[in-house]
């Protein structure tokens, strides 16, 4: 979630507690036993995030055009499914992952970048539940980096790890001192993969201003410049929540023509954009981007 401004804690709610009582109970209960629960704790969440759930409001209300009605109701339905999605995350890492069914959308250009010898960046968003296929998604040509926010408790952290390592992906931790940038351009010289949220701040508060939407907003520039700079194929990926266990998930491979870099960071840019506008009009209450992206308020 936001907390100040356009910066984000990375970190998961719930405390130790709860996420210890979390991960051993979904060892052997279907996830789907605690969705009722969310109906509960939602209102309570609305009011204590009142900013939060004002900005996701805001967007189906200024960004859609919903009624004042339909905005609310689509307010309340993406803190459901939000709620879910982190449940969902929890029982992968207790790991009772068989439950879940992912179907892809057009994946063959995206796996062919597997059997290429070259190294490639996943370009993910806060839309649907981006992190589930790296949990879920198996192969073995090529290991997977993804770029994390730290500041998680080590319990979870390490469930995370050993999920994400049966899978042949690792972890790079977003780190102050910006060494992380240098251990993802290591990364894709040798020939492996990168997966970074290009919608979040990374490693500079550099921005690019983008329509998106019919709206204006600012993306993080830094994801946009790397993948210029590394001059390697970009895949666009997510996967939106179906209905109970099962998703979507979606694969575009995009790339920059020739240029200076400003110029094909731009051309990427415009492409994740698209495939981002794509997926809000399939299904435009899993946003989960909890702050005034687009500055409504400013």
């Amino acid at each position: 979630m936001a907390s100040d401004g356009r910066q984000w804690s990375g970190k998961t709610g719930g405390g130790d507690f709860g996420q210890r009582f979390l991960l051993r109970f979904f060892k052997s209960v279907p996830v789907v036993v605690l969705y009722p629960v969310l109906y509960l704790t939602v209102p309570f969440y609305a009011v204590a995030n009142a900013k939060e759930f004002k900005c996701i409001y805001q967007y189906f209300r200024e960004i859609h055009r919903f009624s004042k009605w339909k905005s609310f109701w689509k307010t309340w339905q993406n803190h459901l499914i939000f709620g879910q999605i982190v449940l969902d995350r929890f029982a992968v890492l207790a790991g009772n992952s068989s439950q879940f069914h992912v179907t892809m959308d057009d994946d063959k250009p995206f796996l062919h970048l597997f059997e290429q010898p070259g190294g490639f960046v996943i370009a993910g968003a806060h839309v649907g539940n981006f992190e589930l296929i790296g949990h879920l998604f198996k192969q073995t040509k090529k290991p997977i980096n993804i770029i994390v926010f730290g500041g998680e408790n080590a319990n979870l952290q390490q469930k995370r790890r050993d999920s994400f390592g049966a899978n042949n992906v690792k972890m790079i931790p977003v780190s102050k001192d910006l060494s992380h940038v240098f251990a993802v351009k290591t990364a894709i010289d040798n020939g492996e993969v990168v997966a970074i949220a290009f919608d979040r701040v990374f490693g500079s508060d550099k921005t690019l201003e983008m329509s998106f939407m019919h709206r204006k907003a600012n993306f993080p520039l830094g994801p946009f410049l790397l993948a210029a700079q590394a001059n390697c194929p970009v895949v666009c990926l997510t996967s939106v929540k179906i209905r109970r266990t099962t998703y979507r998930g979606f694969a575009q491979v995009i790339s920059a023509e020739e240029g200076n870099l400003r110029s094909r960071s731009q051309q990427i840019a415009e492409q994740y954009v698209a495939f981002l506008e794509k997926i809000l009009r399939f299904r435009p209450e899993q946003w989960f981007n909890f702050y005034d992206f687009w500055e409504i308020n400013r």
